[in-house]
């Protein structure tokens, strides 16, 4: 025999999930996922800000190949987070840094096989 929600003491919406009462439900992300994210969004910054930086000091100090080789230590650098990164947050957490790169610089997607393409 079939009870109604009301006898048993629930009401229908606890008995939906949020999909169906159109709720937006946020995922939780892992530790490493967000790691990664944040390798993602600052290796292109420390990259050509640091080598930029070193590369500037060196001259400054009048030791331009001591600042080119930190320069390219930095780019290096920035290349391993780029790949911990990637490795971390995965192909999801790539996705997000791009999107997130396309809102913040206000860039559209362009679809593949358009007068766009680079040859």
């Amino acid at each position: 025999m079939e009870h109604s929600f009301h006898e048993q003491g629930k009401t229908q919406m606890t008995d939906k999930t949020p999909a169906d009462r159109n709720e937006t439900v946020k995922p939780k992300r892992s530790l490493r996922f967000k790691i990664g994210v944040f390798l993602l969004i600052v290796n292109t910054p420390i990259g050509y800000g640091g080598s930029a930086l070193a590369a500037a000091i060196g001259l400054k100090t009048r030791h331009p190949a001591l600042g080119a080789g930190v320069a390219l230590g930095i780019y290096i650098l920035s290349w391993n987070m780029l790949g911990l990164g990637i490795w971390m947050a995965g192909p999801e957490g790539l996705n997000l840094v791009k999107d997130l790169s396309r809102k913040w610089f206000k860039t559209r997607k362009v679809p593949s096989g358009t007068a766009n393409d680079s040859a």
